[in-house]
């Protein structure tokens, strides 16, 4: 750093200066320009969310089924096309600690637009599975790239008291994404023609190319443009984010530390993925892979994308039955979502709703499979499987409910805050990507072994998720509480 930009710190940082104390050190109570900023981010995640809730709606869907599959080998290929679409994602979200650091979070962003958008046009002109299947493995890059682009870039734009609500939006409008696709696919559904699923994904198309064309007004990440000496531009980022004047303490003494702790941070030499596993550092990288391996692990991408499906072995008739009552679960997941961002997750911290949401989901898991294991029907000649007793019908139905709305309320919202924030400016990209990238991978496992499982066991499957909350609950006891803290502060928090 320059002997002027060193000259300038010292001279912003003497809060003594006349002026500066002329201003209040609290920030306006309403920050629009930060919540404009990570609302329309959050977008993306309602791009990812779309995808889930389409792609499981349009699998359900006869006309789709008749396309592409056959009797012999749907559970196969319909495996097959939910796991390569999670493998090309966890190989974006490898590859997105790269991109992030060398071309700016606000760039990643935008290039994952335009890779989902040509995967999703694949996936609408398809003519054969062949096509169909080269779209999902595009458009999984671009999700992956953009599953963690955006949590990083929000992680980095937030002030600390707010933090946890702004990056849980992505999680939100994911949520709001998957409930959204539920509905259009429930009303396609009804279309007498291949625009029954083109339909969803021709929606989905236009919201993405939106989204990219939309990215491009939004700030660079200030810490990003430090770290790339662009020191002028951060301080005027940082100066529009907080909405104050430029000589305002806040300002001064937030731009100060991210100074300080890039300056010594690039002490250390060149950036390496081995300095993850080292130091302080390796604290933090083994939290952040249990809690990304323990939400693949709760069983909540499995149930997302197989919902339809166990509701018509719990009895209910008809693809567009099963539709729609998934997607009173995703109305459901957002609404507590929303409850969880805008009272808990930075009120009573992180594991507090971590430790709530694997309580929850485990005794829903366990009461799904008591009810699969007692009451389940087998046609001897179709080998198709049924729940016939009403009420046990229901309490399935019940229980998925909520084992749904408590993974939005609680991993699905925490995961992401968690692992974004406790990462230090040197380490968050990379690491972020290796933890999404496990995240991803370990859901390519669980989402392509539950159709072989399910076919071998109805109800193990639930037993076994249900075992593995037991699991994540134990080990969430054990992790720091990060609440209120700074980006800053996490060095002192993990270096203990």
């Amino acid at each position: 750093m320059s002997d002027k930009i060193q000259r300038d710190i010292i001279e912003q940082g003497d809060f003594k200066n006349d002026q500066a104390t002329e201003c209040s050190i609290n920030p306006p109570k309403f920050r629009k320009a930060v919540y404009l900023s990570a609302i329309v981010a959050a977008v993306g995640g309602f791009i990812c969310g779309y995808d889930t809730g389409a792609v499981t709606g349009i699998t359900a869907m006869p006309l789709f089924q008749s396309n592409f599959f056959t009797e012999d080998n749907i559970d196969y290929l319909q495996g097959l096309l939910f796991a390569l679409y999670l493998m090309t994602a966890a190989i974006g979200a490898f590859f997105s600690g790269y991109l992030c650091d060398r071309f700016s979070r606000k760039y990643s962003i935008i290039g994952a637009s335009a890779v989902f958008s040509f995967g999703i046009l694949l996936q609408i002109i398809g003519v054969n599975f062949g096509i169909l299947l080269a779209g999902r493995i595009v458009g999984g890059f671009g999700s992956g790239l953009m599953t963690n682009a955006i949590p990083l870039y929000h992680s980095e734009i937030s002030p600390p008291d707010i933090r946890g609500r702004l990056i849980s939006f992505f999680t939100l409008m994911a949520t709001f994404g998957q409930v959204v696709a539920y509905f259009v696919t429930f009303g396609t559904s009804y279309v007498d023609s291949n625009w029954s699923w083109r339909g969803p994904w021709l929606i989905h198309l236009v919201c993405c190319v939106l989204f990219g064309v939309i990215i491009t007004t939004l700030p660079f990440s200030p810490r990003w443009l430090i770290d790339k000496g662009r020191y002028e531009e951060a301080k005027q980022v940082l100066i529009e984010l907080h909405q104050v004047p430029g000589n305002h303490p806040l300002v001064t003494e937030e731009y100060n530390n991210i100074v300080a702790e890039i300056e010594f941070e690039r002490s250390l030499g060149k950036r390496t993925y081995i300095e993850l596993f080292q130091g302080t550092n390796r604290k933090r990288t083994y939290i952040a892979f249990f809690v990304s391996i323990s939400t693949s692990f709760t069983g909540s991408v499995a149930i997302s994308y197989y919902i339809p499906q166990i509701f018509q072995n719990a009895g209910l008739v008809g693809s567009s039955a099963s539709i729609a009552t998934t997607g009173g679960t995703g109305l459901l997941s957002l609404l507590v979502a929303f409850i969880c961002l805008q009272y808990f997750i930075d009120r009573w911290g992180r594991r507090f709703v971590f430790l709530l949401g694997a309580s929850v989901m485990g005794i829903s898991m366990f009461i799904v499979g008591a009810m699969f294991q007692a009451y389940t029907v087998v046609n001897v000649e179709t080998y198709d499987v049924a729940i016939t007793n009403h009420y046990a019908r229901n309490t399935i139905i019940a229980f998925l409910y909520i084992f749904t709305a408590a993974y939005a309320f609680s991993w699905g919202i925490a995961s992401y805050v968690y692992p974004a924030e406790i990462f230090n400016m040197r380490t968050r990209g990379k690491g972020l990507a290796l933890t999404y990238g496990l995240n991803w991978a370990f859901s390519i496992l669980i989402t392509y072994c539950v159709p072989l499982f399910l076919a071998h066991t109805v109800s193990g499957v639930y037993f076994f998720f249900g075992a593995c909350c037991c699991v994540c609950f134990i080990g969430c006891c054990f992790i720091p509480e990060t609440k209120g803290k700074t980006l800053e502060e996490m060095e002192i928090l993990f270096g203990n």
